[in-house]
């Protein structure tokens, strides 16, 4: 009876031992690649998972991602209802950086979580553009448009340079907008949770922020101010 349970106790452990080695995140190294993917028709990207996301306005589209192999196999690239969505299938700790580097003629919505880093270059005389930020994402955007607006949460940070007549939005959970380089006429933002803006207008400035925030601003708007919380309006 004693060698009967022995066994089994043996056998257990061994079960143990491969269920461990099939779910151990440390797989080897299988060396950096580039893919390329054939997507077209897109004016929209949603992307999360850290990537190192660089996008540059061109007649042509082109979509490709650099990164180790092993992410590469796990990475999902589709285009949804003229959207660029980019994923991981599957969830792992020790992902490697993946550049993901994008070519489009139009871009009129992004929404980067999840700690992405983001740079948008050379888009001109955009009709519109929103941005939206999450989970400590950076994004960087220079070029121009009528209308900008963003909703920045949880850490994230927009640097926006160029031109715009219109800037809106709101920042909450320690956000930041940086937007000294890109005048605009008017601006109505909404900040909490300790978040931060610096813009530079021209005629009117709407600001009502909460909780600790603080907001710089450069030129001589009327101002539309409500403030609480310890919260702060000063000129720069």
């Amino acid at each position: 009876m004693k060698k009967v349970i022995s066994s089994v106790l043996f056998s257990f452990v061994c079960l143990q031992s491969c269920v461990y080695v099939e779910s151990d995140d440390h797989i080897p190294p299988r060396g950096t690649h580039t893919e390329t993917y054939d997507l077209q028709n897109f004016d929209e990207l949603e992307m999360g998972d850290a990537f190192q996301v660089r996008v540059v306005s061109g007649a042509k589209f082109s979509v490709s991602a650099t990164g180790e192999l092993n992410d590469l196999d796990d990475l999902d690239v589709f285009v949804h209802e003229g959207k660029l969505v980019a994923r991981y299938d599957d969830w792992r700790n020790n992902r490697k950086r993946m550049d993901i580097d994008i070519v489009m003629p139009d871009v009129e919505e992004v929404n980067f979580s999840g700690a992405v880093n983001a740079k948008l270059l050379g888009f001109e005389n955009l009709p519109s553009i929103h941005v939206e930020l999450s989970g400590a994402s950076r994004c960087e955007f220079d070029g121009s448009a009528r209308e900008m607006d963003f909703d920045l949460t949880g850490a994230s940070r927009l640097k926006l340079s160029g031109n715009a007549k219109f800037l809106d939005g709101e920042l909450s959970g320690a956000s930041q907008l940086i937007a000294f380089d890109l005048p605009v006429e008017e601006s109505d933002i909404n900040l909490s949770g300790a978040s931060q803006a610096q813009v530079s207008v021209s005629k009117l400035l709407k600001v009502d922020a909460n909780g600790a925030s603080a907001v710089r601003y450069r030129g001589n708007p009327a101002i539309d101010k409500k403030l609480s919380g310890g919260s702060t309006l000063r000129a720069d």
